[in-house]
C-alpha cells in the first residue's frame, strides 16, 4: 500500500508564491514579510521533494521484493515513476540505505527542474512500521544550480501519516543563503486503497522557522490544514490557511481556498495588516 507517494505533485510547487501588486504599497517590514514568504516556499519546497523522491523510491524498492535482510548486499531496484531516466537508484541491504543519484550533471525531472548530487536515505526499523524511522541527507546536491543541504529525519505514525523533521535546512540562491528548519505532519486522507495515485489527497499541518537570504528571521505556522489533491498536478494548495511573521514584527496570512470551493486554480488571498485581495500564485 502506497502511504505517502508523489508528494513532489503535491508540494513541490507548494508555497511559490508570488504577490501580485503588493509590492507597491508596502512598507519595508510588509516587503520583508513577504521576501520571507517566498524564501520559505523555496526551501520547503524542494525539502518536500527530496521526501517526496525518497517516499515512492523506497515503495517501488520495498513492493519489489527487496527487503533489509536479503543476502544481496547491493541492488539497484525497479525506478519509480517519479524518477526521470537521468536518474539511478541503489538499495543497500545490509547497511539498508537507499541512493538516488541525480548524477554530476544537470538532469531534468518531471517537475521541470534540474538536479543533480544524491539523496542518501538510511532506514531503522520495519519499513513503516509505527515509530520506525528514516534519516535523509544529502549529498553535493543541487537543484536549478542552487545547493541545497540539511537533513530530514521521517517517522512513521501510522498508516497514510508520517511526521518529517527537518533541521540545518540551508539553499544557496545568487542572491543570498535561506536557512530553514520544520516539524510537519503529513497524513493521506484519500487513495489510500486505490493503485493509481491520481486520487490522492493530503493534508499538512505544523509549523516552519528560517532566515530568508536579506538576513530577516521568520516563523511560519499552518493555522488551518493545507490540502494538496494530486488530481491538480502543480497546481497549488486547495485549500488551507497559513500565517507568516517575520522579527520586525509584519505579518503575512494566505488563505488557499478564497472563492470555498477547493478548485484546482491558482487563487489566493493575502492579508496583510488588516488588509485582504486576492492574487494569482505563480
Amino acid at each position: 500500500m502506497k502511504n505517502v507517494k508523489c508528494i513532489s505533485f503535491l508540494l513541490a510547487i507548494a508555497l511559490m508564491i508570488g504577490i501580485i501588486g503588493c509590492r507597491n504599497n508596502a512598507t519595508s517590514p510588509v516587503e520583508e514579510s513577504i521576501e520571507s514568504s517566498q524564501d520559505n516556499a523555496l526551501a520547503e519546497g524542494e525539502m518536500t521533494s527530496v521526501f517526496s523522491f525518497f517516499d515512492a523510491q523506497s515503495e517501488t524498492t520495498f513492493q519489489s521484493g527487496i527487503k533489509g535482510d536479503n543476502a544481496t548486499i547491493l541492488v539497484s531496484p525497479k525506478k519509480s515513476e517519479l524518477l526521470p531516466d537521468c536518474a539511478t537508484a541503489s538499495w543497500d541491504s545490509v547497511a539498508r540505505i537507499l541512493t538516488i543519484d541525480f548524477g554530476s550533471q544537470n538532469c531534468v525531472c518531471k517537475d521541470g527542474l534540474t538536479r543533480r548530487g544524491k539523496i542518501i536515505a538510511q532506514f531503522s526499523g520495519k519499513y513503516k512500521e509505527v515509530n520506525s524511522s528514516v534519516m535523509i541527507s544529502l549529498d553535493n546536491y543541487y537543484v536549478q544550480d542552487m545547493k541545497v543541504t540539511g537533513s530530514k529525519k521521517v517517522t512513521f505514525l501510522g498508516v497514510g501519516k508520517v511526521n518529517i523533521l527537518v533541521e540545518n535546512a540551508m539553499v544557496a540562491t545568487p542572491t543570498g543563503t535561506i536557512s530553514w528548519n520544520s516539524n510537519r505532519t503529513i497524513e493521506k486522507t484519500k487513495g489510500l486503497t486505490t493503485p493509481t495515485i491520481w486520487d490522492d489527497e493530503y493534508v499538512l499541518t505544523g509549523s516552519a522557522n528560517g532566515v530568508n537570504r536579506k538576513g530577516v528571521a521568520f516563523t511560519v505556522t499552518i493555522d488551518t490544514p493545507l490540502k494538496k489533491k494530486v488530481s491538480c498536478l502543480a497546481k497549488d494548495f486547495v485549500s488551507g490557511i497559513l500565517t507568516i511573521q517575520n522579527d520586525k514584527g509584519a505579518t503575512l496570512s494566505i488563505n488557499y481556498d478564497p472563492l470555498g470551493t477547493e478548485a484546482c486554480n491558482k487563487l489566493a488571498s493575502v492579508t496583510i495588516n488588516g488588509k485582504t485581495q486576492t492574487i494569482t500564485l505563480r
